[in-house]
């Protein structure tokens, strides 16, 4: 798989894929120094800049140094994960513009009391099966975050337990709902302010504590610690062996990588000696091709989809632009 080595190549990949700058705000060749903004450029030094301009105007540099085909790299793979994000993004929309068509049309008859208390006594001889789904909701809830976690190989804390109770609350309102035959907005709207207020403060708490422990998750790429050197490719980790001078995939890491202090080693300036790009090997062609058929499934699973994903459909709001990176 072809991938740009130097500005001018990384430029005229841009180019040919029809990819515009003033659209997906990426600045190549450029020290663009409007908000909402990723860029590489070469200083008056002869040093090589990554930068990200956030939404608040403040610069957060990714890269500096004098490697022109890292810097072009960090750059260029932040570009793929964009890419994932805006299909993954623009297939939600149109997914959810699908939903609200097939939607809009009101239902016209008027039950009598009698025929409403008849629907709902109905709908109550579901109810063992609801409270066995609630708890269910709960038991798989836990397993999928205990092996997220393990997959993930990093500590997801108060995470693990708070993710299956908001799904299995959540669960539990719909549940009320259908018994009691309303809408699940209509239901909500109903619900005293102050249990609405307590409601609402979980589902912030949960949000809250999902964003702490995303603070762990670090990005592909490499990580130097100890004159070790790994990449990380996905949830899959790779150490280089200095003797055999070759990349093997590495079944456990320095625990410092999946603490809160991963940043601090992601970089190669610790590691003495030379070695082999990551990019060249089989491991990391099978990553991107697996990466970019996951994204490919996506979108030819969307029932609603009125067409493929194209650099025209590129939205720079769905980018994040309040993180570093």
């Amino acid at each position: 798989m072809y991938q740009p080595k130097t500005i001018e190549e990384l430029k005229a990949w841009f180019k040919e894929n029809g990819y515009e700058p003033a659209r997906t705000r990426f600045f190549v060749g450029v020290d663009f120094r409007a908000p909402k903004a990723f860029g590489i450029y070469k200083n008056e030094f002869g040093e090589f800049v990554v930068y990200k301009n956030k939404a608040d105007g403040t610069r957060a540099i990714r890269y500096q140094g004098d490697d022109e085909e890292f810097a072009v790299h960090e750059l260029y793979q932040r570009f793929q994960e964009e890419i994932i994000n805006q299909q993954t993004r623009w297939t939600a929309d149109n997914r959810r513009q699908g939903w609200d068509a097939g939607n809009r049309q009101t239902n016209s008859f008027d039950f009598d009391i009698y025929e409403m208390k008849r629907q709902r006594n109905e709908r109550g001889k579901k109810l063992p099966f609801m409270v066995v789904g609630v708890f269910l909701s709960f038991i798989l809830s836990l397993v999928f975050m205990t092996w997220l976690q393990a997959k993930l190989n990093m500590n997801l804390g108060m995470l693990v337990a708070a993710v299956p109770v908001l799904v299995m609350v959540i669960l539990m309102f719909l549940s009320y709902s259908y018994l009691e035959g309303v809408k699940p907005a209509d239901l909500y709207r109903s619900i005293h302010p102050r249990t609405k207020i307590i409601f609402t403060a979980v589902i912030f708490w949960v949000i809250f504590l999902a964003s702490l422990a995303s603070l762990n998750i670090q990005s592909n790429g490499y990580y130097s610690i100890n004159n070790n050197l790994y990449y990380r490719a996905g949830s899959d980790w790779y150490r280089y062996d200095d003797s055999g001078r070759d990349w093997e995939l590495s079944f456990t890491v320095p625990s410092q990588l999946t603490s809160s202090s991963w940043r601090d080693y992601n970089n190669t300036g610790s590691h003495h000696g030379s070695y082999e790009s990551f990019e060249s090997t089989s491991y990391y062609t099978d990553w991107i091709e697996d990466r970019h058929s996951y994204s490919e499934s996506r979108d030819n699973d969307d029932d609603y989809d009125s067409g493929s994903w194209s650099s025209d459909d590129w939205n720079s709001g769905y980018t994040d632009w309040n993180s570093d990176w």
